[in-house]
């Protein structure tokens, strides 16, 4: 049974690869009553689904506390903030402590909710009074052409086995990289572990932990992403 679910799992990896954003809305977060800064993403996938994206410049303080991220129609941050008409996306800092404080994390929307629906990003410190931590507007939606497409397949690279029963995961290029970033996030978009290529065609990379991984690679001519299975 463990062999038939995996072997579904990867099948429907295939399937997930072959999603193209297909229209972008982007935010720039700006500072409320705590530091707050980063990039964040409302993304369109041609099958429809629809992601809240945080790049990997995202960075507030350290001390991240009961912060809540929800989507907003109005940019009235008057304290005590008034929710009861936001949507909840996630809460970011726990009761009991650090949980995202900086770096990539991506979050999926409902199906019943499109990409032109909210204006802004808030940020909201609900165990004190409900605190503006930060926010960010939205700007135009954007739709991907197909050069910005095609570059994803530029690179020229094997990454293999998938799904892997050792952990190790051996990433291919056509020609020796003179400077490609590989990184390595987990489910939640955390980055696990990030290295430089330089002047090589051949990277391995071992992960101990059974799950689903994110592989990034970004040069200077063309990026991608793939998903991979650790059995």
């Amino acid at each position: 049974m463990r062999t038939v679910l995996i072997l579904i799992l990867a099948l429907t990896t295939q399937i997930t690869f072959g999603q193209k954003v297909i229209e972008t809305r982007t935010a720039s977060l700006e500072d409320g009553d705590y530091s707050l800064e980063g990039t964040v993403y409302l993304e369109l996938f041609d099958n429809n689904s629809l992601d809240l994206r945080f790049d990997t410049d995202y960075l507030t303080l350290s001390n991240v506390y009961d912060v809540h991220v929800y989507l907003s129609t109005t940019n009235d941050y008057t304290e005590p903030i008034d929710t009861s008409e936001m949507f909840l996306v996630a809460n970011i800092g726990t009761i009991s402590g650090l949980n995202y404080s900086s770096g990539a994390m991506t979050f999926d929307l409902p199906s019943e909710i499109s990409i032109d629906d909210y204006e802004y990003i808030v940020f909201v410190c609900i165990e004190f009074g409900r605190l503006h931590w930060g926010n960010g507007t939205f700007g135009e939606s954007v739709l991907s052409n197909k050069t910005d497409i095609e570059k994803r397949n530029e690179l020229g690279v094997s990454i293999y086995p998938n799904p892997s029963k050792s952990g190790l995961i051996d990433i291919r290029f056509q020609n020796t990289q003179q400077n490609t970033l590989i990184e390595v996030l987990n489910v939640n978009g955390q980055i696990i572990s990030s290295q430089r290529l330089l002047w090589k065609q051949h990277h391995l990379i071992e992960l101990n932990d059974s799950g689903i991984y994110f592989i990034r690679l970004i040069s200077d001519e063309a990026s991608m992403v793939q998903k991979i299975i650790i059995i």
